[in-house]
């Protein structure tokens, strides 16, 4: 995704180089942006701002990793959307928003935000040399949360995005309703999973590696032909399931 300013470029030019020195309060003040932390009733976070100068107020009421997530989002709009007078609301729909509407210009700006607040809080420059050939669990996912201060939600997405290893992640609601999806560029883009899981209590059992069956997970034609490997975790309203081809040559039996 483009953005004004690549997020690992700020840090580099603020000698940000580890993940326990990503200080976002620091990056803002960098931009020329003053940060606020105060109870807020109708969103997570918000932003007013002129071309030079902002104002950030992250609510105080949220989980630590959550008000940094928010803070990073506004920082997006403000590196991305800046003007005259720029003035965004973020509720917690807005920081959920993942896949992109062409027609709905707000919700493409709520995107980018979220992908901005994810690369800042957990950056290629710093993220990639964590990696170091971790498997596609939820194991990983833990350290790597640990690691950055991140929610594991936003860990696996962009674990996902980062990894060599052909992965695919992908929320559920409770019924087995597919909420959203994304693969990284190793999986080709006609493997698909379902968008609808028949037995979700069955299916959303708490696991980390577990070799599967295919179509559990994948709808594209041939996946009853092959193996995947699982890990699924709970973010407490969703479940979300992590999907590692270890054998990448499975790849080609879904084509």
């Amino acid at each position: 995704m483009r953005f004004k300013q690549q997020p690992s470029d700020i840090l580099k030019r603020l000698g940000i180089y580890e993940p326990e020195d990503i200080d976002l309060d620091l990056v803002a003040y960098s931009l020329n942006a003053d940060v606020k932390r105060t109870a807020l009733s109708d969103c997570e976070g918000n932003i007013i701002g002129t071309d030079e100068k902002a104002i950030i107020t992250v609510s105080n009421d949220a989980d630590p990793r959550r008000q940094r997530f928010s803070l990073g989002h506004e920082l997006g709009h403000w590196v991305n959307d800046r003007g005259k007078n720029l003035t965004y609301r973020c509720d917690t729909n807005d920081m959920r928003q993942r896949s992109m509407s062409k027609d709905n210009f707000r919700q493409q700006k709520e995107v980018r935000a979220n992908q901005f607040s994810a690369e800042l809080m957990m950056p290629d420059h710093i993220m990639g040399r964590y990696l170091n050939n971790l498997d596609i669990t939820t194991e990983s996912v833990n350290y790597l949360a640990n690691e950055f201060d991140v929610s594991r939600t936003s860990t696996a997405i962009r674990f996902v995005e980062v990894s060599d290893y052909p992965c695919m992640i992908a929320c559920w609601d409770k019924t087995g309703n597919r909420r959203w999806f994304s693969r990284n560029a190793v999986v080709p883009d006609y493997i698909w999973p379902h968008t609808r899981i028949m037995q979700p209590r069955e299916a959303f059992t708490l696991s980390n590696g577990l070799e599967v069956d295919a179509d559990k997970w994948i709808n594209s034609e041939g996946s009853e032909n092959y193996s995947v490997v699982e890990s699924i975790f709970s973010n407490g309203y969703d479940f979300l399931s992590l999907i590692w081809w270890k054998d990448e040559s499975q790849l080609n039996l879904s084509n």
